[in-house]
């Protein structure tokens, strides 16, 4: 697993394809923050891996974002 690297700040700062997940004070995933999806995002490795921690967090939820994504773009998974 890589590391992952803590930063404490008053602004976001994003890369292209950055992907963020707000967790809420009481857990729950407040949303997710990613770059307009298309078929060549979903077959990246930064999308699957927001897949697997949206799992973690909130079950099921990979599976609602992978029928989104089928609907706005047809099957691709």
């Amino acid at each position: 697993m890589s590391k992952i690297d803590l930063e404490v700040s008053d602004n976001l700062e994003f890369d292209d394809g950055d992907c963020a997940v707000i967790i809420k004070e009481d857990g729950s995933v407040g949303r997710v923050i990613m770059p307009k999806v298309n078929k060549d995002m979903l077959k990246t490795e930064g999308y699957k891996k927001l897949l697997d921690v949206l799992e973690v967090l909130q079950p099921g939820s990979r599976d609602k974002m992978i029928e989104h994504a089928e609907k706005e773009k047809g099957s691709v998974h």
